[in-house]
């Protein structure tokens, strides 16, 4: 919210709009005239086609009479009518009713959004044009005003306003005020603005009516699985056809544009001077490029819109997420070009002058965010979020789990190579958080290749027979651990006095009691599975281990050199493995407890009451700074032989270089609302600053040690026994798996540090 006040409109409007003159409104009208012209051209162009058609049958049906109907030259007659008959209904196609792409938007009132209209109406006053009679927020990556009604609505007279709100949430408020100039000064050429609106919302019409496609139409252009030569060439013909159909009206379309390019360029041009004269060129040069990465960011966001459908969880905030992407893309091109000396060399200069209308955004902050400029911004986007998905994308929001963007799975894990070849070594049938070792014995009675041998191809026909049960199993097993991940998360939330829907959990109320009753429940679900689970765990592990086995008991005159170096390494390896090993189950509950204590801390700039919020915290970071002392205990002794300098550390030294901070007591009674604050931040960053590393060294270096295992077995399999076939059956599984976020800890700044990092609105 903005500190203060707006202040009073100067006694005189200024001029922000530059001159129009005659020759200007003269373009404007001649513009107008023209693209309507073509539009009735085409029309009188089809009549055209159909009354001599009807002539021409009538000349058929008469001839007809007189010389007999049975004659072979009128069959070609009617063929040629056919073909052109169906070619003039396919003309008709672009002049039917073709409203534009209805966007879910939700409309605002000066009642609701106050600031926001003020601001409206102010840019008006001075512009000298009538205000929008309706406001929209949508989800588009655009600002634009349009007439009423459409077409239809330039008799009217009357405007609306379409604010895309991944826009509010990546600009300042001045910002924004410059880019609402730039729309609102359409409306400024008093009877010139319906010849304004007329042209552009003309051209529009002939650009979409040429690039929409039916949804019968878009069908065509998807081949079936199994389809005759006959049948494909019939759909080439066909989509040939509905392109030659609209050639006559691509032509009407084309000669519009360029009848109407130098009126465009002066309409954009006139709006660009108009923002440019509120904000400052620099200033709004540096909005351009802002909006120039919104496109980018909407094909990211959709990416993950993808992935969220088939783990059924979908962002909440579409804006914000999008914002995300665009702060990242474009902190990673200001990197880029400093790297190479073109910063100074892009930046626009400033000319030393004022801009005209500067005084009227006075009172906006340079560094104020858009959204301030609306009431619960936030909100009002993951209401229009929702409406997104339910509307335009058709989805059934009860099937799928809303999160926040700090829960969104930002890396696919399915790429990362470690996983890669942990799935394809197991055939997806061991999940990377779990561990493969200490279920069954290593090999003592028999320590020959050829009994080894035998193991091996024991389980690998045991595999193809229980392996899609097994899997079944495994992902039930998974999303149990996901539900319970999701419901601690929540309980935290609102322990911190959030607002938590109780129908995403289906639980009886929304308070912690309930959320972490239904974990508990979860919980106890994943240690009902733990049996059936580690049945076949154990004979998983038995061929690993006896691949291994392979490994360091074979000759080394058997191995080719890659195996020989990989024996060489094996027993560092399998020390470190069987270390974290021992301390998998207690890490679990870690990332649990971090999943949680993330969540909470991308709220914190929301937060409305420190004492909850603090009292959220306390009831996490405690839990997970005892986690981090038990797996510690638990790999007591265990060393790393991978240090840089040669030497032999200890396993827990690598991934905890620092001591674990003491958390402060605190005192609820003789604090204040500051004070708890300040507490609240210092007590997260420390424990991000300790925890978010440790859990990624731990992940990070267990998922390497398990994958350089599972592929130096992989290899003694191949070179021995040749590779596994699993059959079609048994596939790689693909778990809704929780991946922490790498968090960069080079600056000691809570600011720095992303798990605590106000959202940027």
């Amino acid at each position: 919210m903005s500190s203060s006040i707006p202040q009073q409109p100067p006694p005189k409007p200024v001029r922000i709009a530059p001159w129009r003159g005659p020759l200007h409104f003269l373009l404007l009208v001649v513009s107008a005239v023209i693209s309507l012209a073509l539009q009735f051209s085409y029309l009188l162009l089809v009549i055209g086609l159909f009354v001599w058609m009807c002539w021409q049958v009538c000349q058929i049906t008469g001839s007809m009479a007189k010389t007999g109907i049975l004659q072979w030259r009128i069959i070609p007659e009617f063929l040629k009518f056919g073909f052109m008959g169906v070619t003039w209904v396919l003309m008709l196609r672009p002049l039917r009713p073709r409203p534009k792409h209805a966007k879910v938007a939700i409309q605002i009132t000066a009642a609701t959004q106050p600031q926001l209209f003020e601001l409206i109406h102010m840019l008006c006053w001075h512009l000298r044009a009538v205000p929008p009679a309706q406001v929209w927020l949508d989800t588009t990556i655009s600002v634009r005003s349009s007439m009423f009604g459409g077409l239809y609505g330039i008799l009217t007279g009357q405007t609306m306003l379409h604010v895309g709100l991944p826009v509010v949430s990546v600009i300042t408020a001045r910002e924004l005020a410059g880019l609402l100039a730039h729309e609102l000064s359409h409306n400024a050429g008093g009877i010139g603005t319906i010849f304004v609106h007329a042209v552009r919302e003309m051209n529009a019409w002939f650009f979409r009516a040429v690039m929409e496609r039916d949804e019968w139409e878009m069908k065509m252009r998807e081949a079936p699985k199994k389809e005759s030569e006959w049948r494909k060439m019939g759909r080439k013909i066909m989509r040939g056809w509905i392109w030659a159909a609209k050639i006559p009206f691509m032509v009407f379309a084309l000669a519009s544009r360029m009848t109407s390019a130098v009126t465009l360029w002066l309409i954009t041009r006139s709006a660009e001077r108009t923002g440019a004269n509120v904000i400052g060129r620099e200033m709004y040069e540096r909005m351009r490029r802002k909006l120039s990465l919104l496109g980018s960011a909407w094909k990211s966001a959709e990416q993950e819109i993808q992935r969220g459908v088939i783990q059924h969880r979908l962002p909440e905030n579409l804006s914000l997420l999008m914002a995300r992407h665009v702060a990242a893309e474009a902190k990673t091109k200001a990197s880029a070009r400093a790297e190479a000396g073109e910063l100074e060399k892009e930046e626009p200069k400033a000319d030393g002058s004022r801009p005209r209308g500067e005084a009227i955004v006075a009172y906006l902050s340079h560094l104020q965010p858009a959204a301030s400029v609306m009431r619960q911004f936030v909100d009002l986007s993951r209401q229009v979020t929702y409406f997104y998905y339910q509307h335009d994308l058709g989805l059934n929001l009860h099937e799928h789990r809303m999160v926040a963007d700090e829960e969104v799975i930002h890396q696919n894990r399915r790429e990362e190579e470690a996983l890669l070849v942990i799935r394809r070594y197991f055939g997806g049938l061991a999940h990377p958080e779990r561990a493969m070792c200490g279920l069954g014995s290593t090999p003592a009675g028999s320590t020959s290749r050829a009994e080894l041998q035998r193991t091996i191809q024991h389980v690998r026909e045991e595999i193809v027979v229980w392996g899609p049960q097994f899997k079944v199993a495994l992902q039930e097993w998974n999303q149990a651990w996901q539900r319970r991940r999701d419901l601690e998360a929540a309980a935290t939330l609102s322990l911190a006095g959030f607002t938590v829907s109780r129908m995403q959990f289906g639980t009886e109320d929304a308070s912690p009691p309930s959320l972490r009753a239904e974990a508990a429940r979860q919980r106890m679900v994943m240690e009902h599975m733990e049996g059936p689970l580690q049945e076949r765990e154990r004979v998983l592990e038995s061929r690993f281990a006896a691949a291994l086995g392979m490994l360091w008991w074979s000759d080394k005159s058997e191995l080719n050199p890659w195996l020989r170096k990989r024996r060489e390494e094996l027993p560092a390896w399998v020390s470190i493995y069987e270390a974290m090993c021992g301390a998998l189950p207690s890490f679990r509950e870690l990332l649990t407890t971090f999943f949680a204590f993330q969540t909470l801390g991308a709220k914190f700039a929301n937060t409305d009451d420190p004492s909850a919020f603090l009292t959220a915290l306390q009831s996490v970071v405690p839990k997970m700074l005892n986690l981090v002392r038990q797996i510690m205990s638990t790999m007591d002794g265990a060393p790393y032989p991978f240090a840089e300098d040669g030497k032999t550390k200890s396993l827990n030294q690598h991934m905890l270089p620092a001591p674990l901070p003491e958390m402060p007591g605190v005192s609820m009674t003789s604090l204040d609302a500051a004070s708890m604050r300040a507490i609240g931040l210092k007590m997260a960053s420390q424990a991000s600053e300790c925890i978010a590393p440790y859990v990624d060294a731990f992940l990070s270096l267990y998922h390497r040690s398990f994958a350089w295992l599972a592929e130096s077995a992989e290899r003694v399999e191949t070179h021995f026994m040749g590779s596994l076939s699993l059959g079609s059956a048994t596939e790689i599984l693909l778990p809704d798996e929780f991946t922490t976020q790498r968090l960069g800890m080079k600056s000691k700044s809570p600011d720095s540090i992303a798990a605590w990092k106000p959202p940027t609105a």
